[in-house]
């Protein structure tokens, strides 16, 4: 997908961020002596108070080409869905600690912006999952996620009663806390916490991760997200909630049936030239980060 021409950049952020004074102003002055134009939400226009009120992160989404979003991976999967259908691209500072979404550091901003006004970028596409919740055959609730849709006991320490289905084919049940359902792109997220493999974000599937099984035979599965996947809750305990992306959520009850299947509007992510999924892992989990002693002469 060829990269289209940047004319409006839009910022979104984590106002709480101890850096988010020093990126926003770093960005606008790249932005302004680019000669492009500037957008800012309510919640950072007083970090530009010449700027005015700002406005509202839908009317942000339309309008900008581009938008840069300063924070960690929840401030991320927040950009993400306040773009809606809009498929604005989305590029990430990271001010937090991980950062998989948000795989730019904040002191690489300035060589970032010069690549994107150059058009040395490409927009990356993710997949996101939806998840329809039906009760009684009549649809409850339909959430969307960049990174998971997680299925949770709740706060009783009571187990859930799930069985899996594949297609209409019945994949076993089970007992166990809960379950996940990934992307890819979520695979370093909680799936990776839960016991699921890390998932290259070009890989098109889902990863179904149970949440502490009743059962040794119970294992995570990578299955094409072409294929729709079926969660029957037999028995749940009070306050069993479905959530995605940790950000919006819905209650559940014995007999829902969770159907999870591809959403029809994915995101696109800034790649730059020089971005590599497995370097940003090497560096953020520190693989072959071991120091063997030296031994003494």
């Amino acid at each position: 997908m060829t990269a289209p021409a940047i004319g409006t950049v839009g910022l979104f952020g984590n106002p709480d961020k101890r850096e988010i004074g020093e990126a926003i102003a770093t960005a606008r002055a790249m932005v302004e002596a680019a000669g492009r134009t500037l957008l800012v939400p309510r919640c950072l226009a007083p970090y530009l108070p010449d700027l005015g009120e700002g406005i509202d992160h839908e009317t942000l989404a339309q309008q900008a080409d581009v938008i840069i979003a300063f924070g960690g991976d929840g401030t991320m999967l927040r950009a993400a869905r306040s773009i809606g259908e809009t498929g604005t691209p989305l590029l990430g500072i990271n001010l937090g600690s991980l950062g998989y979404l948000t795989d730019i550091p904040l002191p690489e901003l300035p060589q970032a912006l010069e690549q994107l006004f150059a058009g040395e970028w490409e927009p990356t596409r993710r997949e996101r999952v939806e998840a329809v919740v039906l009760r009684d055959r009549h649809e409850q609730a339909r959430l969307r996620a960049l990174n998971d849709i997680v299925i949770n006991m709740g706060p009783l320490p009571r187990a859930l009663d799930m069985e899996l289905r594949l297609d209409r084919s019945a994949l076993g049940r089970f007992l166990g806390d809960g379950l996940i359902v990934s992307t890819a792109t979520g695979s370093t997220a909680y799936n990776l916490s839960a016991g699921g493999p890390i998932v290259h974000p070009a890989v098109k599937g889902f990863l179904i991760t149970p949440i502490c099984p009743h059962s040794l035979a119970v294992r995570p599965i990578l299955v094409p997200d072409e294929m729709t996947v079926e969660l029957r809750l037999h028995e749940v305990g009070q306050g069993a909630t479905l959530t995605a992306d940790g950000q919006a959520a819905t209650s559940l009850a014995a007999g829902d049936r969770v159907q999870f299947r591809t959403a029809a509007d994915p995101v696109f992510l800034v790649k730059f030239p020089n971005s590599d999924f497995f370097r940003a892992m090497r560096r953020k989990l520190q693989w072959g980060a071991i120091k063997r002693r030296r031994a003494r002469s």
